[in-house]
């Protein structure tokens, strides 16, 4: 049984578990804590890396061990939580108040009439943000805070508007009950650049009403979910995570190329099939399609979909 598995299913094993003795009230469990021990993934993806030509067995065997011990120790941490702590990423910090409130905010950037290329930068962690609606305007954001602030900034570079929208620096409390909620809406006009970046988040994009020239996807431990449809000629989607879930539409009348670049990760490319070089095509990718979709996929300890509708 290849290593992957392995550790998947003492990971599923392990939720499980907590989340039984959690509805039966036998532990209290905070979720939180798990987001901080992501970088275990590297220390996974190296001993493949090291084992896997010389001692398969023995790498095997360390992995399995490493991931048992993160699950115990993160199993320790979680249902030892002090009462008044809020946690942040690179520690913990006292305070008297139990909860923070901050308004909701909106941004808004008005569409420069001609505008045919246009750039969407976004960073921050710790939110949910949806993006499926237009707007008459180049771009606009409905945040529902519980915590951070928010800026929007844009420049010119030649003839495309770029847009950075992004969480403010500063320490934020998170936590995966409490995360804010932002509604993205963009203009149908332009061709469009996205730029996502987040460290622990989730992203429910519908593109299918949008030019989308070119995606770019960063997190931690994120869900990331991606609708494309036939409005730009070609889009090329690019993934980089850690312990991440990402899904993946593409139109069934796009020819589809994916390349994965991943050791531990699992993988479901229904409707794909395997080449020698290691790629996945679709059955129409040698066509004369109208759409074409490059993906590359890259990940520690992910799961990866791509489905075709």
């Amino acid at each position: 049984m290849k290593t992957g598995k392995l550790i998947w299913g003492l990971i599923l094993i392990f939720v499980g578990l907590i989340l039984l003795l959690s509805n039966f009230g036998v532990i209290h469990f905070y979720w939180g804590v798990i987001w901080r021990f992501w970088p275990v993934i590297f220390v996974l993806i190296g001993i493949n890396i090291l084992f896997s030509q010389r001692n398969p067995l023995w790498g095997t065997i360390l992995a399995i061990l490493v991931t048992i011990f993160t699950l115990i120790f993160i199993a320790y941490r979680g249902t030892h939580v002090h009462k008044h702590s809020h946690h942040w990423w690179w520690g913990e910090m006292e305070d008297e108040k139990d909860s923070y409130f901050y308004p909701n905010s909106s941004f808004s950037e008005p569409y420069i009439l001609g505008t045919n290329k246009a750039e969407l930068n976004i960073n921050g962690g710790a939110t949910s943000y949806r993006l499926s609606d237009t707007t008459s305007n180049l771009f606009d954001a409905d945040i529902k805070q519980n915590y951070g602030s928010y800026t929007l900034e844009k420049m010119t570079r030649g003839s495309t508007e770029i847009l950075r929208f992004r969480m403010r620096d500063g320490k934020v409390k998170w936590d995966i009950d409490t995360t804010n909620e932002a509604s993205l809406r963009l203009n149908t006009r332009p061709s469009w650049t996205m730029n996502v970046e987040i460290g622990a988040g989730k992203t429910d994009f519908d593109l299918s009403k949008f030019k989308v020239e070119k995606l770019t996807l960063k997190g931690g431990a994120a869900v990331f979910h991606v609708k494309l449809g036939l409005s730009q000629p070609f889009s090329a989607i690019h993934v980089e995570a850690g312990v991440a879930k990402v899904v993946i539409q593409v139109p069934i009348a796009s020819s589809c190329r994916i390349q994965l670049d991943s050791g531990l990760s699992s993988r479901n490319f229904e409707g794909f099939t395997k080449q020698k070089d290691g790629t996945y095509l679709s059955d129409n990718y040698a066509g004369l399609a109208s759409h074409r979709v490059d993906i590359h996929l890259a990940g520690g300890l992910s799961t990866f979909e791509v489905s075709r509708y």
